[in-house]
């Protein structure tokens, strides 16, 4: 998918950019969306199907798209919040801002064993020290700290791999834990950029990546959704508090070559 998006942008525009360049904002539809910020002036190419071309504002230029699928897609494409994304592995330090990440109003009810500093220190330390096939990272959104990610082989955890089936994929777990930034279509990019930089090349031998949020979470499914992810139905993870909603991504669909 990525090489096909590559593909149009230089064939009906000339404009040549980097995989990395390209943000997901939505693949969950027949119209994919995808976001590349270009210098101010940069000049269009154009060949013997189009006439000419301008920038225009958004708004202008959603005002004359067709069909109406399409103008709907960039509008909402329009609204979404975009930001530098950067990721850098969790360290002792931080662990302060992953306990409040986790109690956050909009985050809590999603990580129940309500850990404190203590426990925290229990549980991330031997992440943080490599003593576990967990490795978290920062997520640094604007060079702000504004949540966390962390990815694993999910054979590591036999009992996830049976109920998902998928012991060689790669599992991804994450939360945006500042308010302010939820609801606003940073999560997809966030999913996307973490598995393309530092989780799929931990993992260069997977075919798939799986998430498998509470059933009820239904906000960070639907931004699996628009990251690629599809509903692969609903398991049942022993020591888990209730059912969880597999989603599943084929890295090779999504990420071809890049992948291989």
């Amino acid at each position: 998918m990525i090489a096909a998006a590559l593909r149009e942008l230089a064939e009906e525009t000339g404009l040549t950019a980097a995989a990395a360049d390209l943000r997901a904002i939505d693949l969950s539809g027949v119209w994919v969306q995808f976001l590349l910020d270009v210098p101010q002036g940069s000049a269009a190419r154009l060949d013997a199907e189009h006439d000419r071309f301008e920038w225009l504002p958004a708004a202008e230029a959603i005002a004359r798209c067709q069909p109406a699928a399409v103008a709907d897609g960039l509008r909402r494409t329009a609204a979404v919040l975009t930001a530098d994304i950067a990721f850098r592995p969790l360290a002792g330090p931080d662990l302060p801002s992953l306990v409040a990440w986790q109690q956050a109003p909009h985050a809590a009810r999603w990580f129940p064993e309500r850990l404190d500093l203590a426990a925290a220190e229990r549980k991330y330390g031997p992440r943080i020290a490599g003593q576990s096939p967990v490795r978290v990272h920062v997520a640094i959104v604007d060079g702000a700290e504004a949540g966390f990610l962390q990815h694993y082989r999910v054979g590591s955890h036999p009992e996830y791999a049976a109920a998902t089936g998928l012991p060689d994929a790669v599992g991804l777990d994450y939360a945006i834990g500042v308010p302010r930034l939820t609801g606003r279509g940073l999560g997809p990019q966030l999913i996307w950029s973490y598995l393309r930089e530092v989780a799929v090349p931990a993992h260069p031998a997977a075919r798939y990546a799986l998430a498998s949020p509470d059933v009820a979470n239904h906000a960070s499914i639907r931004a699996l959704e628009k990251a690629g992810f599809t509903r692969a139905g609903q398991i049942d993870v022993p020591g888990e508090p209730g059912p969880e909603q597999l989603c599943v991504l084929d890295l090779e669909k999504f990420l071809g070559n890049e992948h291989a």
